[in-house]
């Protein structure tokens, strides 16, 4: 049995040493380089989350003002998806799309000598568009909470219905004398958010914004 020098054993542990010193190194590259996400993130690369809500408020795609008590504003219905795609610092960037609708109403009646005036208006607006988001959770620590901010990019997509009337000595006639009929245009939105889920996939969502509304919440589905 040969147990070998003194020098042939120096120099196996120093190739020894060297090999493990080589690893380490490799290792503490690799792991400095890989992506570090500290904890469980609410939203992360591969997160699909879909919000579903109300909207009040905001005047960008409004035609009327609601504070004449003839008009009847609704809260936008609104529904809107989003998908993780990546990282960006320490953070998440999600995109996806968004549907909201609206709609205003105008009714009055009115006489004019031996003529009554019937007015019965509505306006829609149903905005859809695309939104871009930036997720930031890794400094809160809490894996049930969401938040975030956007900037969404849409198209109005403007209706009108009007089905008031004239009524003169007892004959009634259809009566018009607006030009507001479908008004289209480009519209944009900014916004922050945030959700919170009370269990592994259902939660509830809270933005704040200026454009489509001032303010949406509502029920949030995460995938």
């Amino acid at each position: 049995m040969s147990f070998g020098t003194a020098k042939e054993i120096n120099h196996q542990n120093s190739t020894d040493m060297k090999t493990h010193t080589i690893i380490l190194t490799a290792t503490l590259t690799m792991a400095t380089m890989a992506p570090v996400r500290s904890i469980a993130q609410s939203f992360d690369k591969g997160t699909t989350a879909i919000n579903l809500g109300l909207g009040l408020g905001g005047s960008r795609y409004s035609y009327l003002s609601s504070y004449n008590d003839n008009y009847n504003v609704s809260p936008t219905f609104n529904a809107s998806v989003e998908h993780g795609v990546g990282y960006l610092g320490d953070g998440v960037v999600g995109l996806g799309g968004f549907f909201g609708q609206r709609s205003v109403g105008y009714e009055y009646t009115s006489q004019v000598g031996s003529t009554t005036y019937n007015y019965d208006r509505k306006w829609t607006n149903t905005v859809v568009g695309l939104r871009g988001s930036f997720h930031y959770n890794d400094w809160h620590g809490n894996d049930k909470l969401d938040l975030y901010a956007g900037l969404m990019l849409g198209y109005n997509i403007g209706g009108y219905k009007d089905k008031s009337t004239r009524t003169t000595n007892g004959v009634t006639t259809t009566y018009d004398e607006t030009n507001r009929n479908n008004y289209s245009f480009v519209t944009y939105s900014t916004y922050v958010g945030g959700r919170y889920f009370f269990t592994e996939k259902i939660g509830a969502y809270l933005e704040l914004g200026w454009g489509v509304s001032a303010i949406n919440l509502g029920a949030t589905l995460k995938f």
